[in-house]
């Protein structure tokens, strides 16, 4: 039961933080504005309203992608160049907001605050950054390692497609096993950081781990279950989704409310992850 605390204590927290999670809501949504409209400009200038629109209506059509011609490079370097920047400005803004997160979550008693959201989240971008990158740079490598391992047992495997399979598998355990760990690392250092309120990305990292395999057993459990609920509340987002398209106008417009409320829910989860893991950090203190 005593794991339960924190999963509470986090629980509590994220509620609490419901104007930052709505902050970070509308935020994505205009960063994907910003990249979508131009992108959708871009169609419409090529498209038009002439045949070819209804012609793509039911799917694509190969003659109509080669009458585009130049056209089309021009469409997918537009993609292109907006995919690019959707992911480096939402990885930007998610390390951002981030530090205003923790920074509201660092205190279960206090109310919460858009200014010390925003300081936070100032005050911490550079050290959340760079935490961010080599905990990311760690998991790359260990996931390099293990399929490394994979093609070194299905190399030695007789059957090409049963030997990699088996090593597919234990890949995917593996992988399952080690993220709650490294979500761990980077969740307590970012904690840490917060709580020392000063730059020092590098020890609070070491902090990280220290505080990671010194408490465990508690820290893997807790770490597991919302790991498990996050994944599979993802799963199931994704699986309603991608179901049977809506045949109308207002159908698209509920499935785009459906969305949102889907993706807010899905940034709680996280935030109750965070909180639940600066629960842990107070009970367990540097």
């Amino acid at each position: 039961m005593k794991n339960m605390d924190p999963i509470l204590s986090g629980m509590i927290r994220s509620v609490k933080s419901i104007k930052a999670v709505l902050t970070i809501w509308i935020s994505t949504l205009i960063l994907v504005s910003l990249v979508a409209l131009p992108l959708k400009s871009s169609v419409n200038s090529v498209l038009g309203k002439s045949m070819i629109t209804e012609r793509l209506k039911d799917g694509i059509d190969v003659d109509v992608l080669a009458d585009l011609g130049s056209n089309l490079k021009s469409i997918t370097s537009s993609f292109t160049t907006g995919l690019f920047l959707f992911i480096l400005g939402g990885i930007l803004l998610y390390v951002f907001f981030n530090g205003g997160l923790f920074t509201t979550l660092k205190n279960d008693e206090e109310k919460y605050s858009t200014a010390q959201f925003f300081r936070g989240a100032g005050i911490h971008f550079w050290s959340f950054l760079i935490i961010s990158f080599i905990v990311s740079l760690i998991i790359i490598f260990a996931i390099m390692i293990f399929s490394g391992i994979v093609l070194l047992i299905a190399q030695a495997g007789t059957n090409a497609s049963s030997g990699l399979r088996t090593p597919r598998i234990i890949l995917i355990i593996i992988s399952a096993l080690v993220l709650p760990i490294m979500l761990l690392v980077a969740d307590y250092a970012r904690a840490w950081q917060v709580k020392a309120n000063r730059p020092a990305a590098f020890k609070a990292i070491g902090i990280g781990f220290r505080q990671t395999f010194r408490n465990f057993l508690s820290s893997y459990t807790v770490m597991f279950i919302l790991v498990f609920i996050q994944v599979n509340f993802s799963w199931l987002m994704l699986k309603f989704i991608t179901g049977k398209g809506p045949q109308t106008g207002f159908g698209i417009f509920l499935l785009f409310l459906l969305s949102q409320f889907f993706f807010i829910v899905k940034l709680l989860l996280r935030v109750w992850r965070y909180g639940s893991v600066m629960s842990m950090l107070e009970k367990h203190p540097q």
